[in-house]
């Protein structure tokens, strides 16, 4: 199951909050941004039990304000473009 979590973490506490997710099982990449959220996260779990389980965690993490995920429903590729 391969979703993005947008997560808003408190400053102070985000070089923290950056380590602790980038040692999670399932997590693909993590990205710092501007915006709205600080981190953008790529998730691939396998499935609804484990992406509950993580998410869990991440929300729980000491500095975390603010979780919203997208959950993918088709991944796009050069091979498998809507625009081919």
């Amino acid at each position: 199951m391969q979703m993005y979590a947008m997560i808003g973490v408190r400053q102070t506490k985000l070089k923290s909050v950056l380590s602790m997710i980038k040692q999670l099982k399932f997590i693909k990449n993590v990205n710092t941004v501007y915006g709205e959220y600080d981190i953008v996260a790529e998730l691939n779990t396998r499935n609804n039990d484990a992406s509950n389980s993580l998410l869990k965690q991440i929300r729980e993490t000491d500095g975390v304000n603010t979780i919203k995920t997208f959950v993918v429903s088709d991944a796009i590729n050069e091979k498998n473009s809507i625009f081919s």
